[in-house]
């Protein structure tokens, strides 16, 4: 809504759009003796400041650890690249 303002004071038409699909996404464990990595790794602006993250999950859904590091200024794709090689290093 306050998007929608600023542009109203900047003379700018904003009409919000609707969504075209709305899929729902369900978590899905992992086998029983399975320990499920999910990985994630952004960057606010191309390049801006980067972090990336990662989760270990066990097939009742506890979080074994829990990860954030700071990259820099960087690009999302490489910050995505970072959390694989790091969750997979630390794995």
């Amino acid at each position: 809504m306050i998007e929608l303002m600023i542009l109203r004071v900047l003379h700018i038409r904003g009409w919000p759009r609707k969504a075209h699909n709305i899929i729902a996404v369900v978590w899905r464990p992992p086998p029983h003796s399975w320990i499920k990595v999910n990985i994630d790794g952004s960057a606010f602006g191309a390049p801006g400041l980067s972090r990336c993250s990662w989760v270990f999950r066990t097939h009742r859904g506890f979080v074994h650890d829990y990860f954030s590091i700071f990259l820099g200024v960087g690009y999302a794709f490489v910050s995505e690249l970072a959390a694989a090689i790091h969750a997979i290093d630390f794995a």
